[in-house]
């Protein structure tokens, strides 16, 4: 009897630890959910180095944690759904397309980002296992709503802040968050019936907070997303009645005076750039006109130099150039072509096509209140996603996988089935062991270097602060090598080198900065800045150099870098005017000429190329074309005159040298 009683006790303890290691395999999922919805709005929206950083690190030691318990158990379980399939075929896209991105070092980024998303999806389907945990994740939606909220309230109403935004930098993506906690706590107060007073409470106040939070943002487009999704709420719940109660909210919206229609007065009124969206949505058709395979991952921001757009009545006609297509759609389109949008469509179309079976189904109120809920918040980003850069914010992405997570899996929790997975067999063998923890490492690397480049930037920019030029080159230098595929610490480097030279006076400090825009240059070659500066350097060591055979080379190499950058940034009047004086002190006044007018050809009201144009009249001998020049430019300076200008419109109005 000892024995059995001791075998007995010895099975129960081992059933034990089994039972504990299960419950910690399950909660662990619900942790990183749980953390990161937390804390990725907290920073700037997670859009800064320090939680980028973070939030892969965490998603990163998951997945390895999550390969290594397969390991144990020679199987790997992956909750099934029929998203998977669209979600590897954008991921392989995403990766194929570093073959012909311009740029590797930017595009392996955001394939880093994407690939983090998709491992952030599969633990969020291993997380919600339950309908007591995806309560738990909503109503921890609702709070850093409803703290978010709080925080944009007393921006606007007590700290003098213009728009209302929260932790995040941009008003516009802090109003996507808030509508979205607005909209699921106002779904779950119109179904969920079954809850008590402080719960109730707690929603009305939720609700409420987010509600004004979206209105002090005064974002646009936040505020048409919230208004749609607020519409798919009342359809569902009300029918059509529902659309009286838009219309309601609309001309109230136009009749009674807020902050979002005070702000929607003043920018059309004094912003030339508030509405130049249409011509960013037709500057976005054009690029995928000319490359309708993509131009790769990250790329739209560095195409855009090719691909400015004029802003009728501006100083600087272009001037804008469209980092952002301000469509999400409309930019996948131009990085990963129209295979990527589509791919990207069919998701969304198989999700909707759950979500739809799930809100139709026989649901209690309280789960058709999260379902309803969740679609609402999901739609919210969506569809602000088509009138901004909603995707390139790492917290509305999050919330995002979290909401349609979690519509996915109450499909399987609601009906009481048993959640179906597919067992991957990975049977143990220390060659594949060896060979997960030499990718994981290599994947970590990749995460922290761009951490490590940043800090060692921070700490060479202090050494140039404290004078200390010697200490902050070797800094700079360590991030070079850290990172080689990185062009701002080029660009970095040879400022630094041009402003050692301007101190120094020695030419060695030139020709440095000439070799770091060269490889600047070759990494990234659609930047129509580097050609441009490392022309302008060309010619600092030209001024240098007191013989011909020295001086002459020098010159061609900078009229070279000249047409380059002229290839790459035609629209830009600068490289121009300075190829027009190479071609005018060799003796070739035609293309002198004709460079110049190309560059008042594009910006009529730039006056350094009219100057240039009437002293070359003047040489010529033609005082009539060089009179009419001068009358040009004094018309130009009388229509400006009293105006606030930038930097750059100084520039162009002959106020100032021209600093690149």
């Amino acid at each position: 009897m000892c024995l059995v009683d001791s075998q007995m006790s010895n099975i129960g303890s081992m059933t034990n630890v089994f039972i504990e290691r299960a419950s910690l395999q399950q909660a662990g999922p619900c942790l990183v959910v749980g953390g990161l919805t937390m804390f990725a709005p907290l920073i700037e929206g997670g859009t800064t180095q320090a939680p980028v950083t973070v939030i892969r690190l965490v998603l990163l030691s998951a997945l390895g944690y999550w390969l290594i318990s397969g390991l144990r158990v020679s199987a790997l379980s992956i909750p099934l759904t029929a998203l998977w399939r669209p979600l590897a075929a954008f991921s392989c896209l995403a990766g194929l397309s570093l073959l012909w991105s311009a740029y590797m070092n930017v595009s392996l980024q955001w394939l880093m980002s994407i690939l983090s998303y998709a491992v952030f999806f599969g633990i969020v389907l291993q997380a919600m296992d339950s309908i007591k945990r995806v309560r738990s994740v909503l109503i921890l939606v609702l709070a850093m709503g409803a703290f978010e909220g709080g925080v944009g309230i007393v921006q606007y109403l007590w700290l003098g802040e213009a728009r209302a935004n929260g932790t995040f930098f941009n008003p516009n993506f802090f109003a996507t968050y808030e509508a979205v906690s607005a909209v699921l706590a106002m779904s779950l107060l119109l179904w969920g019936g079954e809850f008590r007073r402080k719960e109730k409470l707690f929603l009305v106040v939720a609700a409420a907070i987010s509600c004004m939070a979206v209105l002090l943002a005064q974002s646009r487009g936040g505020m048409a997303a919230f208004l749609l999704a607020i519409t798919l709420v009342g359809l569902i719940r009300y029918g059509k009645a529902a659309l009286i109660v838009l219309l309601v909210l609309v001309v109230g919206g136009i009749i009674i005076p807020n902050p979002l229609k005070d702000r929607m007065i003043a920018v059309s009124k004094y912003d030339p750039y508030a509405y130049t969206r249409i011509e960013m949505w037709g500057n976005a058709l054009d690029r995928i006109a000319d490359h309708p395979m993509g131009i790769g991952l990250g790329m739209y921001k560095y195409s855009s130099f090719q691909y400015r757009f004029p802003i009728e009545g501006a100083i600087v006609r272009y001037g804008k150039r469209a980092e952002s297509a301000h469509n999400e759609y409309l930019q996948l389109t131009v990085e990963l072509g129209v295979a990527g949008l589509a791919i990207f469509l069919a998701g969304i179309g198989i999700w909707t096509y759950e979500a739809k079976r799930l809100i139709t189904g026989a649901l209690s109120r309280l789960d058709r209140g999260m379902a309803v809920g969740c679609c609402a918040g999901v739609l919210t980003i969506l569809a602000h996603a088509g009138v901004d850069a909603v995707f390139h914010e790492p917290a509305l992405v999050l919330l995002l996988i979290v909401l349609g997570g979690i519509v996915l899996s109450l499909g399987g929790l609601v009906g009481h089935a048993r959640r179906e997975e597919w067992r991957l067999p990975l049977p143990y063998h220390p060659a594949r062991a060896a060979l997960l923890a030499v990718a994981i490492a290599g994947l970590t690397a990749l995460v922290i270097r761009p951490a490590g480049v940043w800090f060692l930037v921070e700490q060479g920019n202090k050494a140039l602060t404290n004078d200390k030029n010697l200490v902050a080159i070797q800094w700079y230098r360590y991030a070079s090598f850290i990172d080689p595929g990185a062009t701002p610490m080029r660009d970095g480097l040879a400022r630094f080198y041009v402003q050692q030279f301007i101190l120094s006076g020695d030419p060695e400090w030139l020709r440095q900065a000439a070799d770091e825009m060269e490889v600047a240059m070759s990494l990234n070659p659609l930047d129509g800045r580097a050609p441009y500066r490392l022309a302008r350097i060309y010619l600092l060591l030209a001024e240098q150099s007191r013989s011909a055979a020295h001086r002459d080379p020098l010159i061609m190499q900078a009229a070279q870098a000249l047409e380059n950058s002229i290839t790459v940034d035609h629209f830009s009047p600068f490289g121009y005017v300075e190829l027009s004086k190479i071609r005018r002190g060799q003796g070739d006044l035609l293309t002198a000429r004709q460079l110049l007018e190309q560059a008042i050809a594009y910006e009529p009201n730039f006056i350094p190329a009219r100057v240039a144009l009437a002293d070359l009249a003047k040489e010529i001998g033609q005082t009539e074309v060089a009179d009419a020049h001068l009358a040009k430019i004094h018309d130009i300076r009388s229509k400006y005159q009293g105006w606030t200008l930038t930097p750059l419109e100084q520039q162009f109005l002959g106020m100032q040298s021209p600093n690149s």
